[in-house]
């Protein structure tokens, strides 16, 4: 059958070279398609490794001088009391389950800090810094690849570094533990070593990339003390509220908080949900996919059109053909059979040089937007754009050949 079906396409050359381009350059905008839907839709609902629900972001600010409450000269060592002491009522709230200081580590902010780490003579660039009291790892939930929030808090009292596991990898190599292990932020002999002490699950950076690489620190009274005057307002405290008291939270918290939050020049500046954070901070990259999706389920519809009916006007030319073929005593199954091979076939030999050349475009790295373009990418893309050609061309060819195998072969060999 295989062969008479190539004779025929064979045949038929004139007519089948330009369905055969056209299929050719469909399949490869097709998977072009497929292939962005599926690693778009797959990396947003990726984990993010962190939890933002129930969240809040809280900053303090600073007395003006001519304020008549202003204290002047306030030492650094009473003004990172004060912090701690704002840290801690913010803890003792029956409200808040968690609370921590940060500075440019709260997810969705758009601020960040990277630095490069050394190993021997690996090197790893671009590493977010996350400076962090312990418990923010209890705020947002991060897990250690034991699946243990309280071995990151216990890291980073013990002054030890978080990693995440990609900077892992590319440090200690063979799958070798970073747990114990030394690294320096300068490359040189006198360089200080800081110990890791934990290595957290994959965080990522937002639904839109796939950012991972961090490492975590404790901040100290030092780096307090840089703050406390006047970028008190970069400053970030977190905090996680129980879910059951996460109603009208920031009234709520302001009533009570506001006075005790009232430290030497320190008042309770603002108060941001994190999730309602994240909608704005994300709000461009979700509109720009939107408009992405639209784009494409409108070339969707111009295809699925030009396919199905491409394959419908060739059937419908034939109707005399198919005619025939009943007349001189072919099913009506059997003609519906060989008219859907050929038009597979048809798909069979476009979809060959798409497959070379899409694997070509991964090769060169050009497909690599969010993802490694890998083999698991690459079989997903081809199967979902082979069958969703296949089933327009179906389509195409069931309706006018449906319709010419119940014509009277009188009929049909007049038309023929």
């Amino acid at each position: 059958m295989i062969r008479h079906l190539f004779k025929v396409i064979w045949n038929e050359r004139k007519h089948n070279i330009g369905v055969w381009i056209e299929l050719l350059l469909v399949g490869l905008f097709l998977w072009y398609m497929v292939d962005y839907m599926y690693v778009s839709l797959t990396n947003y609902f990726e984990p993010l490794g962190f939890d933002t629900e129930h969240t809040y972001i809280m900053r303090l600010g600073l007395l003006n001088e001519s304020s008549p409450e202003y204290i002047k000269d306030i030492p650094e060592d009473a003004r990172v009391g004060y912090l701690h002491t704002a840290l801690e009522r913010m803890q003792h709230n029956p409200m808040v389950e968690a609370a921590s200081i940060s500075f440019v580590s709260s997810p969705h902010n758009g601020g960040n800090r990277s630095q490069n780490i050394y190993h021997d003579t690996l090197t790893i660039q671009g590493v977010l810094h996350r400076k962090v009291t312990p418990d923010f790892f209890r705020v947002f939930r991060y897990q250690s690849k034991n699946g243990s929030i309280d071995e990151l808090v216990r890291a980073l009292e013990r002054n030890e570094l978080v990693i995440s596991p990609d900077v892992e990898k590319k440090l200690f190599k063979n799958s070798e533990s970073a747990v114990g292990q030394f690294v320096s932020f300068e490359q040189s002999d006198s360089a200080q070593m800081y110990r890791v002490g934990a290595v957290s699950t994959v965080i990522r950076y937002d639904n839109f990339s796939s950012w991972s690489s961090y490492y975590a620190d404790a901040i100290n009274d030092e780096s307090l003390g840089a703050f406390s005057d006047g970028y008190i307002s970069i400053l970030e405290f977190c905090v996680r509220v129980k879910p059951e008291e996460d109603h009208d939270f920031i009234l709520r918290f302001r009533q009570d908080m506001t006075q005790q939050l009232r430290l030497g020049n320190y008042y309770l500046s603002e108060i941001q949900s994190i999730p309602a954070n994240k909608k704005a901070f994300q709000k461009d990259n979700i509109n720009d996919l939107q408009i992405r999706f639209f784009i494409i389920l409108f070339l969707l519809v111009n295809i699925f059109l030009g396919i199905t009916g491409t394959f419908w006007f060739r059937t419908q030319y034939r109707r005399g053909e198919i005619g025939v073929r009943i007349a001189v005593g072919e099913t009506s199954k059997g003609a519906l059979r060989l008219y859907y091979a050929e038009g597979l076939l048809l798909l069979t030999l476009a979809i060959v040089p798409v497959m070379a050349l899409f694997a070509f475009l991964g090769k060169m790295e050009i497909l690599h937007y969010y993802w490694e373009f890998n083999m698991w990418r690459y079989a997903i893309g081809f199967v979902v754009t082979f069958l969703l050609l296949a089933a327009m061309i179906l389509l195409g060819i069931w309706f006018p050949a449906h319709k010419a195998v119940h014509v009277p072969p009188a009929v049909a060999l007049r038309e023929e």
